[in-house]
């Protein structure tokens, strides 16, 4: 029987500290005028700022978790890469439950995106169909999209277009994981990208379009209607 006080206990919440969070005050006029990656990666290295940034992501009303990750063109120091490997139980760990009480729908390029993509409910099986799509998954990615409401206009595999904007397109709050392998610089490590279409989303309902005259829905996980939060601060209300 499972322990609900127990099931995402308060101490797996908090992400480890960083030995270089003190140096990433150094960031904004280190980087100022600077645009080309090598250039950011120099600087990172003489001054040893960090390639993270701490990102919060919602469970509830009331309750968070946090997560280290990549900032966008910025390397990954051996540092940075300390934090990640000894902080990724702590995450899996989390991520596991919630895949088990939810399920996990995986996106890939042969995956179907309607109602016949069946969920799973053993991370062990979501890591497996990572590893089958051609991507080591070195770094994770998570992403929390809140409840979105809106009329649909773009066009639908199985839809005629002249229905289109018939359909209202509904997308409850989940989670969107994406999986990043790693290619070695000097240095450290970058994102391998581009990389093979590759994710999972955990739902906390079924995302769908509705003909707005004749009421017949259609369950699709390729809507994209909804925006991420901000992680990098706590929202202010959360509805899942």
């Amino acid at each position: 029987m499972v322990n609900l006080d127990t099931f995402i206990s308060d101490e797996i919440l908090l992400a480890q500290s960083h030995p270089l969070m003190e140096n990433n005050s150094l960031s904004v006029a280190s980087f100022q005028g600077v645009t080309s990656p090598a250039a950011v990666w120099e600087i990172q290295k003489r001054d040893r700022i960090s390639g993270l940034h701490k990102r919060i992501s919602p469970l509830d009303y009331a309750t968070s978790w946090e997560y280290w990750w990549c900032v966008p063109g910025r390397m990954l120091l051996p540092e940075d890469m300390e934090v990640l490997r000894s902080d990724r139980p702590r995450i899996e760990s989390i991520l596991e439950k919630l895949v088990w009480l939810l399920g996990g729908h995986c996106l890939g390029i042969n995956s179907h995106f309607d109602g016949q993509n069946q969920p799973l409910y053993d991370w062990q099986e979501v890591l497996q169909f990572v590893t089958e799509s051609g991507i080591n998954a070195d770094v994770i990615d998570i992403d929390f999209f809140p409840t979105s409401l809106q009329k649909n206009n773009k066009p639908i595999a199985g839809i005629p277009l002249e229905e289109i904007s018939q359909y209202v397109a509904i997308e409850p709050a989940h989670l969107h994981i994406e999986f990043f392998s790693l290619q070695a610089i000097d240095g450290g490590f970058k994102l391998q990208e581009p990389k093979p279409l590759c994710s999972c989303q955990i739902w906390t309902g079924k995302p769908l379009l509705k003909n707005m005259k004749t009421g017949a829905t259609y369950t699709r996980y390729d809507l994209c209607i909804s925006t991420p939060y901000d992680t990098m601060g706590i929202p202010p209300v959360i509805c899942l």
